[in-house]
């Protein structure tokens, strides 16, 4: 007798969705979408919207898992936490086209798109987004709810905060630290240690704006 599928609930249709579900489906799911859009909204791509976060929040116990596909940090934060305190089990989702070292430690609710590449002894916090051919070398720790753009590299021993946006092409040299809630601009070169809640861009990256 064949197997039933799992299913996965992901919330939010945004593009950022839509590759989650497509890693989802390389890993067995049958997905299911729930968006604010619903019922104006039913199609996601080549998936079905079926609910909205209510409807989630009240039927999310008949998935095998759920998924929280959104693309700012600190929001994909709060929904994440308010499924995990109704019990709900969350989804991790990594590429078949990834390379994740079996000695990295990866949290609940992260996305590791194809082509990335995480090295021994890399912690992933829980929530991040490692997004299309980033590189994280060996060491290194990402905290909670961080985005790791597509193309960013990350030297051997960094530490990027919590709600950090690491912008597409960075390049981080080895044993910096980025503080808490950086955005760091699209190609920035980073050589320094980043102080919280700034904005840096540039080769060498430099700080434009602080909160």
């Amino acid at each position: 007798m064949p197997l039933q599928p799992k299913t996965l609930a992901i919330l939010g249709t945004e593009d950022h969705g839509k590759v989650a579900a497509e890693i989802a489906q390389q890993n067995g799911y049958e997905v299911y979408f729930f968006d604010a859009q619903y019922p104006q909204q039913k199609n996601c791509g080549h998936w079905q919207v079926v609910g909205n976060e209510q409807d989630l929040m009240e039927h999310g116990s008949s998935y095998d898992a759920i998924f929280i596909a959104l693309s700012h940090n600190k929001i994909r934060d709060l929904k994440l936490t308010q499924f995990k305190k109704r019990g709900f089990n969350i989804a991790t989702l990594i590429s078949k086209d990834a390379t994740v070292s079996p000695y990295s430690e990866i949290g609940q609710g992260v996305m590791i798109v194809a082509n990335a590449c995480i090295n021994y002894g890399t912690k992933i916090g829980e929530g991040s987004i490692i997004n299309t051919g980033a590189n994280i070398d060996h060491g290194c720790t990402i905290d909670a709810f961080v985005h790791i753009s597509p193309g960013v590299n990350l030297a051997a021993e960094v530490t990027v905060g919590n709600y950090c946006w690491i912008g597409i092409g960075s390049n981080l040299i080895h044993q910096i630290n980025i503080g808490h809630t950086v955005i760091a601009g699209a190609g920035a070169v980073i050589l320094n240690d980043v102080p919280p809640e700034v904005t840096v861009v540039g080769c060498p990256a430099h700080i434009v704006r602080r909160k």
